[in-house]
């Protein structure tokens, strides 16, 4: 039977979610923002694209251009473009546009994708993203291994679990004192060697649980440093504003007189800047510096998207014709 699209996306949703809980998803696709989306793109195009992948990228970039590479239409492609998918992800958005989708089929893989009409995609092949468990016979009372964990069997004749299963009795542990009283003779020397090999096995597993207690708390700043860059809180800079030549994080709750605010980007706040020295743009720039002409005046930007101070205009990419005619033929001017 056809999948219809609806299942597909439910499908694509399950596989992203079954990935991201098994830990094999990168940071990028983990720690959602949309220039995290975006640069997970970006490398994964360093990779080879196949004709049918290639396609859902210029579908979502918007750009049908054979002529350029997909690297080179995401790296050019605007930040907000990804946004949606990313509030699709955490669920402040019950449905997004199909290419958003086919676009995330991509990212992780899905091997159901694209999706066409009258096909059928069943999302099988996605399910084992896990660890597997490892399989014996429930009469033998053989040891199972669920992600790394040993779990002991204990089944009945009929191989299945009775209401109320016998439980073992655990033998009585002595404790060992201390100072235990060792007897003389060679029986004393083989007690003493016991208790010295226990006593070493106690420091062993304190060093050990120190040890990750450690590595835990490392790992755990990491994290939280790593989150709060990314996902800056609300009322303490998860808002920007234009200042000058570059964009400052400032709460939203806060109002500046003749001053627009907008949700923060990272992208844009950290790597976002108004050149103030046009005179050093040669033609390597090409790719790397977009440019606005507004009232004839021509200003220069190191990131695409649109202008930070005047609303709905569109920044562009540089070419070698505006380098020649605005840039070199002023120096040259100058000199």
């Amino acid at each position: 039977m056809a999948t219809l699209f609806v299942d597909y996306q439910q499908l694509v949703r399950q596989a992203y979610e079954r990935k991201r809980a098994n830990n094999a998803l990168p940071l990028g696709l983990i720690h959602l923002t949309p220039g995290n989306l975006k640069e997970e793109c970006v490398k994964k195009c360093t990779q080879q694209v196949n004709k049918r992948d290639e396609k859902i990228i210029r579908d979502f970039c918007g750009d049908l251009n054979e002529s350029k590479s997909c690297h080179t239409l995401l790296q050019r492609c605007d930040p907000d473009k990804f946004r949606p998918l990313v509030n699709f992800l955490k669920g402040r958005s019950e449905k997004t546009v199909e290419k958003n989708i086919e676009l995330l089929a991509w990212l992780i893989e899905f091997s159901g994708r694209p999706w066409e009409m009258g096909k059928t995609i069943s999302g099988d092949d996605d399910t084992d993203d896990g660890p597997a468990l490892q399989d014996v016979s429930p009469a033998t009372g053989n040891t199972v291994m669920a992600a790394g964990i040993p779990l002991r069997l204990v089944a009945t004749e009929e191989h299945s679990p009775t209401e109320n299963p016998e439980i073992p009795e655990i033998p009585e542990i002595p404790e060992i004192s201390e100072n235990p009283i060792v007897p003389a003779g060679d029986h004393g020397v083989k007690e003493r060697k016991n208790v010295d090999v226990g006593t070493k096995a106690k420091e062993k597993s304190a060093k050990k649980l120190a040890a990750a207690i450690m590595l835990s708390l490392v790992v755990g700043t990491g994290g939280m440093w790593w989150w709060k860059e990314s996902n800056p809180m609300p009322g303490s800079g998860a808002c920007m504003y234009w200042l000058e030549d570059h964009y400052e994080p400032i709460a939203c709750n806060k109002k500046l007189p003749n001053t627009t605010i907008i949700p923060v980007d990272s992208m844009k706040l950290k790597y976002f800047r108004k050149i103030n020295t046009p005179d050093t743009i040669t033609y390597q720039a090409v790719g790397k510096v977009w440019y606005s002409k507004i009232k004839g005046k021509m200003e220069y930007y190191t990131m695409s998207g649109g202008h930070p101070v005047v609303p709905g205009y569109q920044l562009r990419p540089i070419t070698p014709y505006i380098i020649n005619v605005h840039i070199l033929s002023a120096v040259s001017s100058q000199q």
